[in-house]
């Protein structure tokens, strides 16, 4: 008598998809609680160190995310070759992400540069600026190696050995927190420094980070037999461009969405300090529950990567249809929990009234954002395990700028609706254009993933 063995329930393959996912979440969510950190420590000084890291954090966030999907480009790609076997292609892909970290190194230079540049255009006191423009100036250095930095952890990501950038980023958290201390308030014999101290504080710790993936690149067991270091490459300007065909659309798509995040504090300068503050409170917070479904969608791009270098497409879609389900339930879980807790939330980071007020109101926002952009951050880490870069570009850029943006800007900041909204208009705004690019997106999963499966099978 024979039997068949029956499929994986839904709880089991979460169960796998979070043992991947999980380490890849705690990792993330270490680098935004170091944001996270900052702004809180700013707080503690003034307003206006609140409002200044918030002006020249949100200018970092969009250089670093830009450069991030660049970076991560490369990770789909070995992820194909390590699926498919291919090791001596895994090295050889890893030492061409170095080779392009260089130039990203420069660029993003001459990006804070601009960015400092830009500041001073605004709106703001000089006291803001003041605060603002030295709390990027250090980028300077934390931004050239930002990019290698990547180009270790797109290699490591990409052959599913996650474990080690969680370690770092945790320890990493652990040591921003101690540093922020010292400088931020003048412990230790330092001069107070304020917002600025904290910039100072995430130098350092880049550095620790960029170390401890060199060395652990070349001593750990598990990657002796890949040689990352051996036989050194040259540049190979096919292998880059691979990177770049798959990094520049997923960089544009996630400055399409960030970029909305990032204008919203130059857009409202003029509301104040206390708006700013509020604002910032709740983008930090949301920024670290949006950890939760990035974690999801890089967990989809290395198993789909890997189930497509294996040509198992059947099991790449099984896979996404659980890690969507998965999403969805823990941004209503992390809903609930942003709206219980929204005034300890903003009491917690600011001892301001008017801060607290603005802040608790902006956590209904930000918990139905959550659910619609858990969705579709799910969706673009799957296609981009299918190496689908370009149709989440569109999707985003439509969704976000073509569509909210100018309701956004209306319900903000004129009386064409009505009494103008502030703040809380373009929180509106971030909502329609998640829950367009999440349908949009699902749509274009079912497309891709369905036409792999056709074509497997021919």
């Amino acid at each position: 008598m024979s039997t068949t063995a029956k499929p994986p329930t839904f709880v089991q393959d979460a169960g796998v998809l979070l043992r991947l996912a999980g380490p890849l979440m705690l990792g993330q969510i270490a680098v935004v609680g170091m944001t996270v950190t900052d702004i809180y420590m700013a707080g503690q000084v003034s307003a206006d160190d609140l409002a200044a890291l918030q002006l020249g954090g949100s200018i970092w966030a969009m250089i670093n995310l830009l450069v991030i999907g660049i970076m991560i480009g490369n990770s789909p790609i070995i992820g194909n070759f390590w699926g498919a076997g291919k090791t001596d292609r895994v090295r050889f892909q890893f030492q061409q992400g170095l080779w392009l970290a260089l130039p990203m190194g420069v660029i993003v230079c001459g990006a804070i540069l601009l960015g400092v540049f830009l500041l001073g255009r605004l709106d703001i006191s000089p006291e803001v600026y003041r605060i603002a423009r030295g709390y990027l100036l250090p980028y300077l250095i934390t931004g050239f190696m930002f990019p290698a930095f990547f180009a270790f952890r797109a290699t490591f990501e990409g052959i599913g050995d996650i474990r080690p950038v969680m370690v770092f980023n945790c320890l990493a958290f652990v040591l921003n927190g101690i540093l922020d201390y010292i400088l931020v308030f003048g412990k230790l014999g330092f001069t107070p420094m304020g917002g600025i101290g904290a910039a100072w504080a995430t130098t350092v710790v880049m550095v620790f980070l960029l170390l401890a993936m060199i060395i652990y690149g070349r001593r750990a067991n598990n990657l002796k037999h890949l040689q990352l270091y051996g036989q050194f490459s040259a540049p190979s300007s096919a292998a880059i461009g691979d990177i770049l065909r798959l990094g520049i659309p997923i960089s544009l798509t996630i400055a399409a969405e960030v970029g909305f995040f990032a204008i919203i504090p130059m857009l409202i300068a003029h509301l104040g300090a206390n708006v700013l503050g509020a604002h910032a409170i709740t983008n930090n917070l949301d920024s670290l529950a949006y950890m939760v479904p990035l974690g999801v969608g890089q967990a989809l791009t290395i198993m789909v990567s890997h189930a497509q270098g294996r040509l198992d497409p059947v099991a790449a879609r099984k896979i996404c249809i659980t890690g969507f389900k998965l999403v969805f339930l823990l941004a209503m879980l992390l809903g609930s929990i942003k709206i219980l807790l929204r005034y300890d939330f903003a009491e917690m980071f600011s001892p301001e009234a008017e801060v607290q007020i603005i802040a608790a109101s902006l956590f209904f926002f930000s918990a139905a954002l959550g659910c619609f952009d858990s969705l579709q951050m799910s969706c673009s880490g799957a296609l981009r395990g299918y190496k689908d870069a370009r149709g989440p570009l569109i999707i985003q850029v439509i969704a976000f700028w073509v569509i909210a943006f100018p309701i956004a800007y209306s319900l903000a900041l004129t009386d064409y609706w009505g009494e103008p909204m502030g703040v809380f208009g373009f929180w509106a705004g971030l909502i329609i254009a998640s829950s367009i690019a999440s349908l949009a997106m699902l749509y274009r999963w079912n497309l891709v993933s369905k036409d792999k499966i056709r074509r497997a099978s021919q």
